[in-house]
């Protein structure tokens, strides 16, 4: 009997774990989200609304708001807006390296564009360990006394990848992944219960 509760048992938890965890960031998302303009509706005096329907009448606006923020941002003088006020944040000296950081991992796992050129495995932290690498940049080796190509690489960290490490790796020394930085970010998050791609793999 101990066994066979083990065996549904585990068999449950396999289901709703990822539901739960699932349900969980959703939760976080939606208290972070709704976060932002719960105390300006919540003190407003001209409409009165329950209490109950602040947080998702803040959330519903906020997300509206968001897009409102691409849309003005799609056009000649949104973009000019947005470089204006980019050029005063970098003037602020600790501000400006902080917002720079988060707006290069933001556009790289939600923007249409991503900072990072391909994904790549390299031997870290020690020979015969693989992990993931994103391709910032490529620099020649003179800084490193060598004639080779190195990679600028961002290893990110489990099961967070928005932290990490830069590292400087000659090129030949890494192994070059045929998928993309979300298949990638995918197999991060989840611990590796996403398999690699047989596929994804191929020597430079």
């Amino acid at each position: 009997m101990l066994s066979q509760f083990k065996r549904h048992f585990f068999s449950g938890l396999v289901i709703f774990l990822p539901l739960s965890l699932t349900i969980y960031f959703f939760h976080l998302f939606f208290l972070m989200t709704s976060n932002f303009l719960h105390p300006l509706i919540l003190n407003q005096h001209w409409v009165p609304l329950p209490r109950a329907s602040v947080r998702p009448i803040s959330f519903c606006l906020t997300i509206v708001l968001i897009w409102l923020l691409g849309v003005v941002a799609s056009n000649f003088m949104g973009k000019r807006l947005v470089k204006w006020f980019e050029a005063v944040i970098h003037h602020i000296p600790v501000f400006r390296g902080m917002y720079e950081a988060i707006q290069k991992m933001t556009e790289a796992f939600f923007g249409t564009q991503s900072p990072y050129q391909s994904v790549v495995l390299v031997e870290y932290p020690r020979k015969g360990m693989h992990t993931y690498g994103f391709v910032t940049n490529r620099i020649s080796g003179r800084a490193f006394g060598s004639s080779e190509t190195y990679l600028c690489l961002f290893v990110p960290t489990v099961p967070n990848p928005t932290s990490g490490l830069l590292v400087y790796v000659p090129e030949s020394e890494t192994m070059l992944l045929h998928m993309s930085i979300e298949e990638a970010a995918k197999i991060l998050v989840s611990h590796g219960f996403v398999a690699l791609p047989e596929g994804a793999t191929g020597k430079r």
